[in-house]
């Protein structure tokens, strides 16, 4: 068994971390691997892993069935993105404050990675969202795919945006808004849900449409089906707008583009374990985080 190991190397905590992880992999027989561009960066902070372990994104996309990434859900997303086109199945080690992708803590460390090495999990599908810019000379620009969500709003924050919103070439409503959320499934537990859209099951196909404090227009979340493409124009007035996906890339929209969004071909093989039911994570992780706030 192979693992990819992708860590947040700004968290100090996984420096601490890391040899007890490379403990159990060593014990249990699990070959391990990491970017070659961590090596510096990890002999800055003392932590010094021997050579072999270390290997290009192209050799690690060749050899390894498993990848492990160690920080919070933005390290998860980075690696789920990074891996989109590879039959690799997927895990996080939780170190962050909040989130809901990564189902590995620091004190069931072990016992999770024995149950890996026995198949002992559920590996769930989950779908990303695809999205392009088609210019006013018709020339298309594709952008990087989204686990999370497509969030469209204005360049400046706190300002208003006026966005046209189509879907399967119908013209729904024009909204005045901070913006507007296109989120998948996985995404319905992020940002799309403090900004009052429903909660998806990870399984489902459907994906949403949310306003962002919405000052004229249809105010309700949309619920999607997976099939449906999603249009966002915008009027002549509007030379100051920015698409952001999953928090992490950001690009400018200019008032003749036309953005596209729709579902991904392309899927994450999530690791579940069989006794984390997706609302009883969702659940825990609240009681969990108010219990230390």
């Amino acid at each position: 068994m192979k693992f990819a190991i992708f860590p947040n190397m700004e968290k100090s905590v996984f420096y601490k971390l890391f040899p007890q992880l490379a403990d159990i992999f060593n014990e249990l027989g699990i070959e391990y691997y990491l970017l070659d561009k961590y090596k510096k960066k990890a002999e800055e902070h003392n932590l010094f892993i021997e050579d072999k372990h270390y290997k290009s994104l192209e050799w690690i996309t060749s050899h390894v069935s498993y990848v492990m990434s160690i920080g919070g859900d933005g390290a998860y997303l980075a690696v789920a993105c990074t891996m989109a086109d590879y039959p690799v199945a997927q895990v996080g080690l939780h170190m962050g404050d909040f989130g809901f992708l990564n189902l590995i803590s620091e004190k069931n460390l072990k016992e999770r990675m024995i149950q890996i090495t026995q198949n002992d999990y559920i590996l769930e599908k989950r779908f990303f969202l695809e999205s392009y810019l088609i210019h006013q000379d018709g020339t298309k620009k594709m952008l990087p795919i989204a686990l999370n969500d497509v969030v469209v709003g204005h360049s400046a924050i706190g300002k208003m945006v006026r966005l046209h919103l189509h879907i399967d070439k119908q013209f729904i409503q024009t909204y005045a808004a901070d913006g507007i959320i296109i989120s998948s499934p996985t995404g319905s537990t992020g940002y799309a849900m403090s900004c009052g859209g429903p909660v998806l099951p990870s399984d489902s196909k459907d994906f949403l449409v949310i306003p962002v404090c919405v000052h004229t227009g249809l105010t309700s979340p949309l619920i999607i089906p997976n099939n449906a493409e999603v249009k966002i124009t915008l009027p002549e007035r509007e030379k100051n707008v920015h698409i952001s996906l999953d928090g992490t890339y950001t690009f400018q929209m200019a008032p003749t583009d036309q953005l596209i969004i729709k579902n991904c071909l392309k899927q994450i093989r999530f690791i579940r374990f069989k006794d984390q039911g997706f609302f009883k994570i969702l659940t825990k992780k609240f009681e969990n985080y108010e219990k230390k706030e």
